[in-house]
């Protein structure tokens, strides 16, 4: 999420003309995606200061010597720790995957801005490098590219400079393969010489008019890639892929991950839930930092053992979508065997 809200952020950056409808979407779609990550974080958060408090204040021995168990205590924190399991799995299974498409396509949505209004593509004075091998660098006008200059990349290095004093953009989407056309006025065209160099060659070549063509096809693919990413396939679809003999094995694995990775997270709640009571006993705190900094820890342990099984998501042999459920094993075990102790105080 943070790289494609970067990316965003970017292109928004350089294209200031970009419609608000296209920010405000952007804003929507994050909610969901923030939400899967906000609400076990909160809630474990709200268990630690709610039941450290409870036993700072003695209200929690006041309960206990009434003659309430542990269990009937935190009844009511596990039926909204089950209220808030049902929707973490909502969004993880469902929301969080559509949100994620929709964001990533927010990317690929720039080939339909090219539809519409070429120039929009260009911002102006930066260095545009959506096309595939090549830089643009130009001042927009009225509509036309002033002081051009584009450069032809291959393999990461330069291989000609063109420069133009004008451009004028069109987008030819009828042929067979679609090119960005660039009607250029007085152009100079600077190629590598013998030696490797741009020093090294010839006079360079002066044109009154030059249209140049660059292709987009792999521009307009963009937006068709993201869909079969895992991270980014509904329930259904990953399903399939994860039981797809004819897709490699790493394909299959990162399908399985990712998975079991939702439904892993899906039960973060409940995991919290099990750990943060006793823990919010045990520490007898009134302050909200002292909860808040213990919190922080469970919920970074708990996302570190997480990320470090995706990171494998593709070694099939080290059974990553197995290594996802090793953060809420270990934490349900935790939380058991201190709730175990406090229920036999």
């Amino acid at each position: 999420m943070g790289n494609v809200f970067k990316e965003i952020l970017r292109e928004l950056a350089k294209r200031p003309d970009i419609s608000l409808g296209f920010v405000l979407k952007f804003i929507l779609l994050v909610i969901p995606i923030s939400l899967s990550l906000a609400i076990p974080f909160s809630f474990l958060t709200a268990i630690l200061l709610t039941f450290g408090r409870l036993s700072a204040d003695s209200e929690f021995i006041s309960m206990r010597m009434a003659g309430l168990s542990m269990w009937r205590i935190c009844l009511p924190v596990g039926l909204v720790a089950v209220f808030f399991t049902v929707i973490c799995a909502w969004v993880n299974l469902s929301i969080t995957p559509w949100a994620k498409t929709e964001m990533e396509g927010m990317k690929a949505s720039l080939f339909n801005l090219m539809k519409r209004e070429p120039m929009l593509l260009f911002p102006d004075q930066q260095v545009m490098d959506e096309l595939p091998d090549h830089l643009v660098f130009a001042n927009k006008e009225d509509g036309v590219l002033k002081s051009l200059q584009l450069i032809k990349m291959e393999n990461f290095e330069p291989q000609a400079v063109v420069y133009a004093k004008e451009a004028r953009v069109t987008v030819d989407f009828e042929s067979p393969n679609p090119e960005m056309l660039l009607d250029m006025k007085e152009v100079s065209i600077l190629t590598k010489g013998e030696g490797g160099d741009f020093h090294d060659t010839a006079q360079p070549i002066y044109m009154r008019e030059a249209p140049v063509g660059v292709s987009v096809e792999e521009f307009k693919q963009r937006g068709t890639s993201v869909i079969h990413k895992p991270v980014n396939l509904p329930l259904g679809q990953l399903f399939e892929r994860s039981m797809d003999p004819t897709l490699g094995s790493e394909v299959r694995a990162e399908c399985r991950t990712e998975l079991s990775t939702r439904f892993a997270f899906s039960l973060s709640c409940l995991t919290f839930a099990l750990i943060g009571v006793p823990l919010g006993i045990t520490a007898q705190r009134r302050e909200s930092t002292a909860g808040f900094i213990v919190a922080m820890g469970i919920a970074v342990s708990y996302y570190t053992l997480l990320s470090i099984a995706g990171m494998i998501k593709e070694s099939a042999h080290l059974y990553p979508h197995l290594l996802v459920w090793l953060p809420n094993l270990l934490f349900l075990g935790l939380g058991l065997r201190l709730f175990s102790r406090l229920s036999k105080r």
